[in-house]
Parts: C-alpha cells; structure tokens; sequence
C-alpha cells in the first residue's frame, strides 16, 4: 500500500475521526481504519487513570493492535470504556486485550510529581515515557481527551476517545485495572481512606476521613481540599 501519512494536518485527520465516529454507540475500530487507509501502520491508543483522584498515582496506559486484528475486529467483544464495565469484566477485557495486542505498556507518575507539574504536565511526562519503553514504535498515538502534546509521533487528541475507539478503550481497561491494583495495595497500609473501594477519588467517606484524620503521605497536595488544609484557609 502507498504510504500516504503525513499528507494531512492533525486537523484534518481530527475532523475525519470524529466523522468516521459520529454514530458509533460503543468502541470501534472505525478511527484506526480511517488511519491505515492513510498510511499509518502502527496505532496506539492511550488513556490516562487516576486523573482526577486526590490520592495515589496517574496511570497512563498504551495498546497497539496489529492491522489483521484493525481491519477485522474478531474477537474483541467486551471492550468498552473502563468506567462502564464491572471489576469482572475489566479483568476479563485485561486478559483479552494482553492475548489480542501487539504491545500494552503503562507508566505510573507520582502523587509527588502531579504536585510538582501539575495534572496535564504528568500526562505529558507519562506519555513521552511510554513513547520511550514501548517495544513496538507506533506511527501515530491516539489519546483520549483534547491535549496538544508535541511527541516523537502525531498525537490525535479525540474527545470521548474512550467510548469512541477500540485501541483508546483498551488503554483505559490497562490504566485503571493496573491504577487499581496498587490502590488496593494501599488500602492495608492506610485503611482509614477506603482506598479500596474509591481508589483515591473524593467520594463523601473519604473526604470525611481526610477531616478527620488528616491528609497521608499519598494525598495530592494541590487538590483539594488537602490544599485548603495545607494552607490553613478551612479555619479562618
């Protein structure tokens, strides 16, 4: 096939994505068919978890699947954005996308760092890691969200990408079933926060909890409301 990529401006393979996706109502491989069709051989999807938690690590994942697996999408029922599946079916959808893919990689970035570069800066960090360790080199990324990442390789930013491709969906499945094994892990050493159950995010009892028994060594220090704690203002 006649390599075309790089014919077009992310722009305009933006505006393709989203026509190529406008009426999908679940993952599809409708995106990264528009891609090869264009040139691209090697497709990565990346999705980020932990985005949004007061506590514990970002977990930014990566998958690439092959073009047979592109162009056929045999075998992939049950992958599905992370957040609408159950814990049993991540762990189903994790074993099948390992067994599916080419390659699926994760890297975690710390509370410590987050607080130091911000949220989008550990996304940026997380991605140029992957880009780095990942042993099959793709030839453009697709990333759920509305970033502007410069990177070795085009970054398509697709909102929604979770519900709307197949390669981000499976990132997403990697970075939350991986994000939330350490969770679980932490939840022994600091039971007080039910990390167990909200994986760092700021559900009632764990904001509860960070009143009542102050903030852990895990906690986000520009989140809040340990930020406000920090600084005092909740008392004055």
């Amino acid at each position: 096939m006649k390599n075309v990529a790089g014919h077009c401006s992310l722009s305009e393979l933006k505006k393709a994505a989203a026509e190529c996706s406008a009426f999908s109502v679940e993952p599809s491989f409708d995106i990264e068919r528009m891609l090869l069709a264009r040139g691209y051989e090697l497709i990565a999807g990346v999705d980020e978890a932990g985005r949004g938690a007061l506590a514990g690590p970002l977990c930014v994942g990566l998958v690439i699947y092959g073009r047979r697996r592109i162009l056929s999408s045999h075998g992939m029922k049950g992958i599905n954005d992370s957040k609408k599946l159950s814990v049993k079916q991540r762990a189903a959808a994790f074993d099948l996308i390992s067994v599916r893919c080419l390659a699926a990689s994760s890297v975690f970035v710390s509370h410590r760092i987050i607080d130091r570069v911000n949220i989008n800066g550990a996304t940026r960090l997380a991605l140029k890691r992957l880009l780095e360790c990942v042993y099959v080199k793709p030839d453009i990324v697709l990333m759920d969200g509305n970033f502007a990442f410069e990177a070795p390789v085009p970054v398509l930013s697709i909102p929604q990408g979770d519900v709307k491709s197949l390669s981000i969906a499976s990132a997403s499945i990697i970075a939350k079933v991986r994000r939330d094994g350490i969770l679980d892990r932490l939840d022994e050493r600091f039971p007080e926060y039910g990390f167990k159950t909200n994986k760092g995010y700021g559900t009632r009892r764990h904001i509860q909890a960070i009143y009542d028994f102050g903030f852990s060594p895990l906690h986000r220090m520009t989140y809040e409301p340990v930020k406000s704690l920090l600084s005092g203002s909740l008392f004055t």
